[in-house]
């Protein structure tokens, strides 16, 4: 599958689909005339349809406002999830948009979905190096790295049971390998990943301690985090926590019942 820039969702896409060619769009102004003056002259102008020109440029600019984030033109052509890090519920939804799957669902299932979609990633969506173009303008809270970690594993385990709940066959399979691109993907990016908080702290821990006068409460907040400023997991140490989640969902009786009507 390849990214599509101009892709923003299947209701989107499917809102399109339904209104009629641009060429075909009858503009309730043509023809009208309308006084106006310039350099202190009157004048008559009769609007035409050539403003039909105008629009139909403007909707062609989609895909070019986003091949310029800056996500977009650092992204990696080996990795799908690199294009869209802000949003990666749309790389999600657009395979399931390509694959016909959506066809079948009326605007409220849709709805439905891609906002489930939504709300299993919106969590590692933090993540992204660069800010870039949030396609919603919502503010994602950063998450610290041991947040990180449980929300991989719990997208993950989320992602596979959409799709061994509402999926099968072809489009099953299709997707199932987008969540083991998802994984990779993250995986990479946890194993180094520090908050801007926890950054902090691993810098102030190396820091001599300053005999500035404390209350009790300062000085047991101050120990804490420079214990936690010092700690190092290795990346195996990491793989085998993520792991434990993991498993742990695995072990949740889910009820099997189709999300879209929960």
């Amino acid at each position: 599958m390849k990214i599509d820039l101009g892709y923003i969702g299947a209701m989107v896409a499917r809102y399109h689909a339904r209104k009629p060619p641009i060429h075909e769009i009858k503009n309730p102004l043509v023809g009208k005339q309308i006084g106006v003056i310039r350099i202190g002259e009157a004048y008559q102008i009769t609007l035409s349809d050539e403003i039909k020109q105008v629009q139909g440029l403007m909707s062609m600019t989609v895909e070019e406002f986003f091949s310029k984030d800056i996500n977009v033109q650092n992204a990696d052509l080996t990795d799908i999830f690199s294009n869209r890090p802000q949003d990666q519920w749309l790389v999600f939804s657009q395979y399931l948009h390509e694959s016909k799957y959506f066809d079948s669902l009326s605007d409220e299932e849709l709805n439905k979905v891609e906002t489930i979609l939504q709300h299993i990633t919106d969590g590692l969506d933090s993540l992204t190096t660069y800010s870039g173009i949030n396609l919603f303008g919502i503010k994602k809270q950063q998450l610290n790295s041991y947040e990180a970690h449980l929300e991989l594993a719990s997208s993950t385990a989320a992602l596979q049971h959409f799709s061994d709940t509402l999926l099968s066959d072809n489009v099953k399979a299709g997707f199932d390998q987008l969540i083991q691109d998802y994984v990779r993907h993250y995986t990479k990016i946890v194993m180094d990943y520090q908050s801007i908080e926890e950054r902090f702290y691993t810098a102030r821990a190396k820091i001599k301690s300053l005999n500035a006068p404390l209350t009790y409460q300062q000085t047991r907040q101050l120990s804490m985090t420079n214990k936690l400023g010092k700690t190092i997991y290795t990346h195996e140490e990491i793989e085998s926590i993520i792991n434990h989640y993991q498993e742990m969902f695995k072990a949740l009786k889910v009820k099997k019942t189709c999300p879209l009507y929960y």
